[in-house]
């Protein structure tokens, strides 16, 4: 009930906001002539002190900037330590304008992040024919024309553990993706008592959240049928048996969902100056539909070797693969806080630093099952970058 209250307020508020946006048509217009602010073009001139009297400097023109995000994603509730988070990192480039009205300045701001995260539990497994019983070993050093009996890549005790004789057998435990573009209308209140400015604003938001749940299985069997357990990597190969398998088996069940989000948000931006320090803090209240999709591929990749036992060749690879798909939709309330502290490199160039949160409270769909599309998500990190003209 609380959700759908808050919802409800969201959505009216924007329709009041851009329902009085219509009487004042001409601040509503994002779109305006690149050379339209006569600006010096002097990026690096000296950035120059103020006295505590000195009061805020309100800036006009095109303004812009750029973050690298670090932040750590929480897990999906469906992976057993789901209480942990995994670091991932992301980019924010922002640009906009401000221009002086007639009763407050007003502009407009455009906003396009990316974030990744990918943690998996992974076994090196080795396949049928990983012991060559034919490999002499790596050749001394000092030979002239050493002669390889195998690729250096393909032998048995020699280079990552990556090659074409071992399967990564990956299991998901928080892999994910984000894209994120806003589009705000903001404004710039007089400055307070104290010399900090206030900026409300409004706008659109779209946001793509793709959530990855991966098993994968490896599986060896005879030529009966029968299947072998084996182990992953043994250092000691004397106490490695190969068997009699024949046939192996690598089982990919993936599955990928997809939040695509289309909402609007509310938010306020306060700064203050302080000698060649920009304090700012930025809070948004963002409500969201979610169109949601989830897409599972079930895959089995498959080798049939001449024989078992050390030296076995390839005799054919079959690759089988199905797809499945469902389709839902949930309401996603979500918020966005920044904190950030600049240094005035150059008058109009300022170094930053900051953190993130980024929270979805409920709706977002994450995992092997459809009826899992109402969980949460948090992100919380570090920021840097810099600030042109703000």
């Amino acid at each position: 009930m609380l959700l759908n209250r808050f919802t409800s307020w969201l959505t009216g508020s924007l329709a009041i906001l851009a329902v009085t946006g219509i009487v004042h048509a001409q601040n509503l217009q994002p779109f305006i002539e690149p050379g339209y602010f006569e600006h010096d073009l002097q990026f690096f001139a000296p950035a120059t002190d103020i006295d505590d009297y000195g009061g805020p400097v309100m800036r006009e023109g095109w303004f812009g900037s750029y973050d690298r995000m670090y932040l750590r994603a929480s897990r999906p509730d469906d992976v057993d330590s789901y209480t942990q988070v995994d670091r991932g990192w992301g980019n924010r480039w922002d640009l906009g304008y401000i221009v002086d009205g007639v009763n407050h300045d007003h502009g407009w701001l455009f906003s396009y992040s990316t974030f990744d995260v990918s943690a998996y539990h992974t076994v090196y497994q080795e396949k049928i024919n990983r012991v060559n019983e034919d490999d002499e070993g790596r050749p001394p050093a000092d030979e002239d024309d050493p002669e390889f009996v195998n690729p250096v890549t393909d032998r048995n005790d020699s280079g990552p553990p990556n090659q074409a004789r071992f399967y990564n057998v990956r299991d998901s435990l928080n892999v994910g993706n984000f894209n994120s573009i806003e589009i705000n209308k903001l404004f710039r209140t007089p400055p307070l008592h104290h010399g900090g400015l206030l900026e409300p604003f409004f706008g659109f938001r779209y946001l793509q959240f793709n959530s990855v749940w991966q098993d994968q299985t490896y599986i060896r069997y005879n030529e009966d049928g029968i299947v072998f357990p084996f182990p992953p990597v043994i250092p000691n190969r004397e106490l490695f048996d190969i068997g009699d398998a024949e046939t192996e088996d690598l089982v990919t069940d993936r599955f990928r969902f997809t939040n695509d989000m289309i909402g609007g948000q509310l938010g306020i931006r306060w700064s203050k100056r302080l000698s060649r320090w920009n304090l700012s803090s930025e809070l948004r209240a963002i409500g969201f539909h979610n169109f949601q999709n989830l897409r599972r591929k079930y895959e089995i990749e498959r080798n049939y070797y001449d024989g078992g036992g050390t030296g076995s060749e390839v005799e054919g690879t079959v690759r089988t693969a199905f797809t499945e798909n469902w389709h839902d939709s949930s309401t996603v309330v979500a918020t966005d806080i920044r904190a950030q502290a600049a240094y005035e490199v150059t008058r109009d160039i300022k170094l930053q630093v900051g953190m993130q949160y980024l929270g979805f409270f409920d709706g977002i769909g994450r995992g092997q099952f459809i009826s899992y599309n109402s969980q949460d998500l948090h992100l919380i990190g570090l920021t840097f970058g810099f600030e042109v003209n703000r």
